[in-house]
């Protein structure tokens, strides 16, 4: 159960800015962090997972941060705008872990933009937040309300989904397929993933058709799992020997296909993130802490969860007495980089993305979704 606030006390002294005069600072002796809750947490165990870790992080690392107290606040709402919208009231918040779902940022940046506040997605793979599309005219600045003032203010933890297509199309390469239809819905997202897909499936020799039917790859983009669920019951039920392509979009408790047992084998979501095996030592430290605490195995992308309020929590210790000054927080978090962590060793650049590109290949078991291998890799 997520806690109406959790309230941490460091070392509580006032701290001082070190930032220009423009710079937008916390006052007070409290930082306070937000957290964004999906409104349908209690129908996605995936998306659950990833609160949990997020908590499981402040509770760990809290102590680290020895200048200011932290609060660690909850917020969960029918739009996600209207959480982001809370938190910039708050002259104390210092720093918005967003959206979950892929694509879903796009909502929320411009409102945190508008205020320098940190905002930190662990899971929005959506390329068109960090870096220019041509379904997207004028992106990135487009998303943001106050670009020209602040910049950049946003991060996510996982890789984009230019890097998600490539590793889409080197599944579609190692089984052999050789044409592929490339769909998507109406959303930046699912319009820019597709792009993606298209161009590096033509880069790798796979024929791009404009009929379904003809195809014996289908890939569809969208950051809706309901519409994915209709289109792919109905393309399975077209073609069952054709093989089914989706996004991390689809690693959620809302993605309820109606296939049948024998249709289920030919779909194919790629979602960031590692095999056991494949895990760093703090990787591992981090399922059995997780196991431990709530008695099943974590989603595999719950890790970022856990990454993205740890990173946060090292750079508001790192920042001191700075820690209260919005824009000093927004640019260590941009030039930052970890050894050791849950995620290993990565770097994040400028543009606010990982230097990280695992994935994992997720297919329908039991009714969900679970990873089953490692992506392969483009060779």
């Amino acid at each position: 159960m997520i806690a109406a606030a959790l309230v941490i006390a460091g070392c509580g002294t006032s701290g001082s800015s070190s930032g220009s005069a423009s710079s937008v600072t916390v006052s007070g002796n409290t930082l306070h962090i937000y957290l964004s809750i999906p409104a349908a947490l209690s129908s996605d165990p995936a998306a659950q997972d990833l609160v949990h870790a997020e908590e499981l992080a402040f509770f760990a690392h809290h102590g680290e941060v020895k200048d200011f107290k932290l609060a660690l606040l909850p917020l969960q709402s029918n739009k996600v705008s209207d959480s982001a919208r809370t938190a910039i009231q708050d002259t104390d918040a210092i720093a918005y872990l967003g959206e979950l779902a892929p694509g879903h940022s796009d909502q929320t940046v411009g409102i945190t933009n508008a205020v320098d506040l940190l905002q930190i997605s662990p899971t929005d793979t959506a390329l068109e937040l960090s870096q220019a599309t041509p379904v997207v005219k004028g992106s990135p600045q487009t998303y943001f309300e106050a670009w020209g003032t602040y910049g950049r203010t946003f991060v996510r933890m996982v890789p984009t989904s230019a890097q998600e297509a490539g590793a889409l199309v080197s599944k579609m390469v190692a089984l052999k397929l050789h044409s592929v239809y490339v769909q998507h819905d109406s959303s930046d997202y699912g319009r820019a993933l597709a792009l993606e897909v298209a161009e590096v499936a033509a880069h790798a020799g796979l024929t791009l058709t404009t009929h379904r039917a003809a195809a014996d790859a289908i890939f569809y983009g969208t950051d809706s799992p309901k519409l994915a669920a209709g289109y792919f019951t109905a393309a399975a039920a077209s073609d069952p020997r054709a093989k089914l392509f989706g996004s991390s979009a689809l690693n959620s408790g809302l993605f309820k296909p109606r296939l049948s047992a024998a249709l289920i084998k030919n779909l194919y979501v790629t979602v960031p993130g590692f095999m056991p095996g494949a895990l760093s030592p703090a990787g591992r430290a981090f399922q059995s802490a997780f196991t431990a605490r709530y008695h099943h195995a974590p989603n595999v992308e719950a890790i970022f969860g856990y990454e993205a309020m740890s990173q946060l929590l090292a750079v508001l210790r790192e920042a001191g007495k700075s820690a209260n000054v919005r824009g000093t927080v927004v640019k260590d978090f941009l030039r930052s980089s970890r050894s050791g962590s849950v995620l290993g060793s990565y770097r994040i650049d400028s543009a606010g993305d990982t230097s990280l590109t695992a994935f994992v290949i997720e297919q329908l078991r039991g009714g969900r979704l679970v990873p089953v291998s490692a992506a392969p890799t483009a060779g």
